[in-house]
């Protein structure tokens, strides 16, 4: 139980970066000098966005979104909604956030971990989704 995991919380200035290339780097881009440094590889900057929105979800009490070309996910942040793929580099991915993240963190903060779980109603990822409307039906059994 406790808090969800946000970019701020997860990842830290690794100790190849300097204090002041960490406080100038925006959340995005701190994802990316510590991923360089867990992943042992040099990551290249985006250039500019790349057109393509993913969803973000709250995953076993993690902010989390998932590349739209490749499925790979990183933590992310409410606070700067993009992400970069560090697998098929694409440029930044726009998140599709909710308007009050605090709002949909508050109630899943009493509960454990495992059941810290949210989806956008909206997302087609979603596996909440309600069953289609089968449509109209014939009331004399005939279609």
């Amino acid at each position: 139980m406790g808090a969800i995991v946000r970019s701020e919380t997860y990842y830290r200035r690794p100790p190849t970066c300097t204090q002041a290339k960490w406080d100038a780097a925006t959340w995005p881009e701190r994802a990316l000098i510590y991923l360089e440094y867990v992943l042992r590889m040099r990551i290249p900057r985006p250039e500019g966005d790349n057109g393509l929105t993913a969803w973000a979800r709250i995953d076993s009490g993690r902010w989390l979104a998932e590349c739209p070309t490749c499925s790979s996910a990183q933590i992310v942040t409410p606070t700067d909604p993009r992400m970069t793929c560090c697998r098929d580099f694409t440029g930044w991915t726009t998140l599709a956030m909710p308007a009050d993240p605090d709002a949909v963190e508050a109630p899943l903060l009493g509960l454990p971990t495992r059941e810290q779980f949210w989806w956008a109603d909206d997302d087609p990822a979603n596996p909440n989704q309600p069953p289609a409307d089968p449509g109209p039906t014939d009331p004399g059994g005939e279609s």
